[in-house]
């Protein structure tokens, strides 16, 4: 099995997205949403405020590392895609 930074047998990288909060913030978010519906309001908003964090946070640190590799030349996708 191909570790992060190697290659596989037929020469291509492994991308690999660093560890993240975020999709857990997102779980969190959704599942206070859901029992807001049950439970009342503060709930919802504490639940979109928790997505709306998490998606945020996701986005920007998405943002952060396409901006790196378009420094680095590699334009964050494959080559020929």
């Amino acid at each position: 099995m191909a570790h992060h930074g190697e290659g596989t047998e037929n020469g291509e990288n492994i991308h690999l997205p660093p560890p993240s909060l975020a999709p857990a913030t997102i779980g969190l978010g959704i599942t206070l949403l859901c029992f807001g519906i049950l439970y009342g309001v503060a709930f919802l908003v504490i639940g979109g405020i928790f997505f709306v964090i998490g998606l945020g946070g996701w986005l920007m640190a998405d943002a952060r590392q396409m901006a790196s590799a378009d420094e680095g030349g590699h334009g964050g996708h494959a080559e020929g895609h």
